[in-house]
């Protein structure tokens, strides 16, 4: 098998399951992101989507008493949260702590052209 069959097939292995959670059930994690700088164009929350796209997990975006699918582009440009406000992410579901790494991951990859 060539090399480039290889690395599309370990792209498109499965997530892992989580058979070490103790509770056999679906996960239900939160975090807290404080808005550095907004932009006004979409490709912050397309890039979001496109992440959260791959978990099976129920994502949502919270601002300002709202809340939103954070896996639809048009839902989170309906938030538009201010510079400095704090926006809650929510995932819920099997593959939640993968989602949630994902956004630290997101957040960080990002850091540096917010500031």
């Amino acid at each position: 098998m060539s090399r480039t069959i290889e690395a599309i097939m370990r792209h498109m292995a499965p997530p892992p399951s989580h058979s070490n959670n103790p509770r056999n059930g679906p996960e239900n994690l939160e975090k807290e992101v404080t808005v550095k700088k907004r932009r006004r164009y979409i490709w912050p929350e397309a890039e979001f989507v496109r992440t959260m796209a791959a978990f099976r997990s129920d994502v949502r975006v919270a601002c300002n008493r709202k809340e939103v699918d954070g896996k639809s582009v048009l839902d989170l440009l309906t938030l538009s949260p201010a510079e400095g406000s704090t926006v809650q992410i929510r995932a819920e579901g099997p593959d939640a702590a993968e989602a949630m790494h994902a956004v630290e991951q997101l957040i960080q990859s990002r850091s540096g052209e917010n500031e």
